[in-house]
């Protein structure tokens, strides 16, 4: 996705002034270009199966035994922290992950065997250690040492789906930070154990890396097998192959921006975690970081700022969930004590205003490049609205953990908060276009202008997910006021091409965040907001009827729970249309 900087300029819509400005567009590919992206992803895929299919064959996984370490063993820091009541609940049989809980009291988790999915994840990759050590003591230790030897017992010499190369990495990454929790007071059999295993999974995921589906799972896998190595002070040669390895991975992902090219808040996040963590492995064993992974955090870290909201958790675009605000904070203070987050991140596709009060992260850019877009959502020009510590404004979320029909009406432009044409996506999801499952549509195309002046901030950003199918291009464009107690809102649906000009049905769409209580007026232009925190706001419509509607908030992993949105909708007239809206403090004066 290519950028450019020109300058341009637009009239203040209050005084019809004229300030400074920036553009930025972000054009999509050519429509040859973007099917041989298309055929090169099917390609690639399929290389990434022969890899793992020769990963796992028998003669692989029979070589996989080396020489035991048994020296120069080391815990790695491990820059997140547990909570002791967590592991009380899985000392007492309650293991809930991602969301989902399974109640296993006085027998071993590794029975569940019916169980799948981010819950069984969640179980193999071991991250929950981390809890075992805020909890410290000999109980402790010892239902460590019980669940470790039960893993190792079903799992410990090879097992394709639990040795899945990135959940393999996870759970390395996991006993390199916790090896004393788990060897002390471990006896000499289940000592070895311990250690032929971990040997055996560093060099299945160090052989399975050309397997490895480009993206957060595969800094996953590397980062695992670094700390692995660094553990059991297997250095050398192959440490030093595995660290280039990951420097080309993060390399490759990396906008010129910061962010990550999935588009997905929750993977920039995990992957800067990664970083963060090999960078203090690295100096605690008294190797230097490679530039390049300095130089990747600091480039990480401001546009992790940049996707928290008012209550210091994450936006929810392209299958991101909101993640732990303490985690969020410790990773930025380790990666980067100071700074702010950027205005625009024009690569990544994402421009964010933050007011007094007020924070608004709005999605300009086109799905992520094939092989980083398997989770992506077809929101163009949706956002998300924080108002204090409060989310005002939102989407549905990921419905990470509910199955894969939750995930796919999770994935839907409908679940978002923008315009919706005939009830279709603006997107075709890649799968989708690689089995030929949609008519042949005009490569994704987004274009955005950010203008500011005195504080005020104007957007104007189109798409063109809906000329293809029906000729039609959305333009939304929004001010907001200095003092960030104003938005306002403006939707466009115009023709262009050949088909354009046909009534078709459009729904704009205001997910409210979870706990804000809405009204309508008696004139049905005008809904009356609370949220949690008790502040007041009032949105107002023009152009079609408001309506307060059901929806749904499947923002946590394993859950959903009823929530409502509001919705402007109605019929186009010749394919246009022409909504405007205004988002105010119900106290504020009108202007």
């Amino acid at each position: 996705m290519s950028n450019g900087e020109t300058s341009a300029a637009v009239p203040d819509p209050r005084t019809g002034s004229f300030g400074p400005t920036t553009h930025a567009t972000l054009p999509g590919l050519p429509p040859a270009w973007s099917r041989l992206r298309l055929i090169g992803a099917w390609l690639a895929a399929g290389r990434r199966r022969f890899h793992r299919w020769l990963a796992g064959a028998a003669l692989s996984r029979a070589t996989l035994g080396g020489r035991r370490p048994a020296t120069r063993l080391s815990c790695q820091p491990d820059p997140l922290e547990g909570r002791a009541e967590v592991a009380d609940a899985l000392f007492q049989g309650r293991y809930c992950f991602a969301g989902e809980t399974h109640l296993a009291p006085n027998q071993s988790p590794w029975a569940l065997t019916r169980t799948g999915g981010a819950w069984a994840e969640g179980l193999h990759d071991f991250t929950w250690l981390r809890h075992f050590r805020a909890a410290d003591g000999p109980a402790a230790r010892r239902q460590v040492r019980a669940l470790v030897d039960g893993w190792l017992q079903r799992y410990g010499r090879f097992e394709p789906q639990r040795w899945r190369p990135d959940l393999a990495g996870r759970r390395l990454a996991a006993w390199a930070s916790h090896l004393d929790l788990i060897l002390d007071g471990a006896d000499l059999a289940l000592r070895l154990a311990v250690l032929e295993s971990f040997g055996r999974q560093i060099r299945y995921v160090a052989r399975s890396h050309r397997a490895l589906v480009p993206g957060r799972a595969e800094v996953e896998a590397l980062t695992g097998e670094v700390l692995g190595r660094l553990a059991l002070g297997l250095w050398g040669g192959r440490l030093g192959r595995a660290l280039r390895r990951l420097d080309r991975a993060v390399d490759s992902q990396l906008q010129p921006d910061g962010g990550h090219a999935s588009r997905n808040p929750s993977d920039h996040f995990t992957v800067l975690t990664c970083l963060v963590r090999l960078r203090d492995a690295l100096v605690q064993a008294g190797l230097p970081p490679s530039p390049a992974l300095v130089r990747a955090i600091d480039r990480m870290a401001p546009v992790l700022r940049f996707f928290r909201l008012g209550d210091g958790r994450l936006a929810l675009f392209n299958g991101g969930v909101p993640e732990d605000p303490e985690a969020i904070e410790r990773i930025l203070s380790l990666a980067a004590p100071r700074g702010r987050a950027p205005d625009r991140c024009p690569h990544t596709g994402y421009e964010r205003v933050a007011g007094r009060r007020l924070t608004l992260v709005i999605d300009v850019g086109p799905p992520p490049p094939p092989g980083l877009s398997d989770g992506a959502h077809a929101a163009p020009l949706a956002f998300e609205l924080s108002c204090g510590h409060d989310r005002l404004i939102g989407a549905c979320g990921a419905g990470q953990g509910l199955g894969p029909e939750w995930r796919r009406v999770a994935r839907a432009t409908a679940a978002h908060s923008t315009l919706v044409v005939d009830d279709q996506n603006a997107w075709a999801f890649v799968a989708d276009r690689l089995l030929g499952m949609r008519p042949a549509l005009p490569p994704p195309d987004t274009q955005a202008t950010r203008n500011e002046a005195g504080g005020q901030v104007w957007l104007e950003a189109s798409h063109n997910g809906y000329a293809g199918r029906f000729g039609l291009i959305h333009r939304r464009n929004l001010w907001v006021s200095a003092d960030g107690d104003e938005i306002r809102g403006e939707d466009r649906i115009e023709p262009r091409g050949r088909g354009a000009g046909r009534s078709l049905p459009f729904a704009l769409r205001f997910h409210l965040g979870q706990g804000v209580q809405a009204s309508l007026t008696g004139d049905g232009t005008t809904a009356l907001l609370r949220s949690p925190g008790g502040e007041g706001w009032r949105l107002q419509a023009l152009g079609a009827p408001l309506a307060l509607v059901e929806s749904v908030d499947m923002a946590e992993p394993g859950a959903h729970r009823r929530a409502e949105q509001l919705v402007l909708a109605g019929t186009l007239d010749s394919g246009r249309v022409t909504l405007r809206w205004q988002i105010a403090r119900a106290d504020a004066p009108a202007r």
